[in-house]
């Protein structure tokens, strides 16, 4: 895990230096991709008892690695499938612990705010379909980020904040990339972008890793 997130981290930087090169975006996104396959092989081998919540993440970081491939060719594909990432992620989240009334307050609080933003003067979509794809979009990262911290809150240890801060850092991104796509007053968008988006799936992927080596438990193995 250590060996392929630092190279995936080293190349993401000679991936933006390079003008975003599409090959080694390719690249650094397989390569998180292929972590999270190693840690869902590893929880089969011993036989870990939450094993959905391992091919979940392991299919959110596999989605996220298609729509990487994806959305170089068409934006709606690609965050459809991008989106696909996020509800697998979410699932997994769920079967850590169930969805609670905090998880929803923070739902509705985050999608309630990033739909403002998506309508608001500053933003504008050359193609309407665009807004709502968005918008469709911001309603499930949302929910990926208020999961993420409602589990924190409830049972905070080093695997739920680890997945915390990934899932922040994975919003922040798609904010940067709203702004860097339908804004585009700032130069240094595309990179804030892709700086902490490569981080977010690098840590998801191994916060797998620290679940079965920490060997936390999910609620239904209690």
């Amino acid at each position: 895990n250590a060996a392929v997130i630092t190279a995936v981290l080293v190349l993401n930087y000679f991936y933006q230096v390079n003008g975003f090169s599409v090959v080694l975006n390719c690249i650094c996104s397989g390569l998180f991709a292929l972590v999270g396959l190693v840690n869902l092989g590893y929880a089969f081998w011993v036989k870990a008892k939450d094993q959905r919540l391992y091919i979940a993440m392991a299919a959110g970081l596999v989605l996220a690695f298609l729509g990487d491939v994806l959305i170089n060719f068409e934006f709606i594909t690609g965050a459809a499938t991008f989106a696909l990432g996020h509800v697998a992620f979410v699932v997994a989240y769920c079967f850590v612990e169930r969805l609670r009334l905090l998880d929803y307050i923070l739902w509705g609080a985050l999608f309630a705010g990033a739909a403002a933003f998506l309508f608001s003067p500053l933003v504008t979509f050359s193609v309407p379909m665009y807004r709502a794809v968005c918008v469709a979009y911001a309603l499930i990262i949302s929910a990926m980020l208020a999961k993420a911290v409602g589990n924190f809150v409830r049972k905070r240890s080093f695997v739920s904040g680890t997945v915390a801060l990934a899932s922040l850092l994975f919003f922040f991104s798609d904010l940067m990339l709203v702004l860097d796509w339908f804004v585009g007053k700032w130069e240094w968008t595309d990179n804030a972008c892709m700086g902490t988006y490569y981080p977010a799936l690098c840590f998801l992927a191994l916060s797998m890793c620290l679940r079965l080596s920490l060997k936390e438990t999910s609620e239904e193995e209690k």
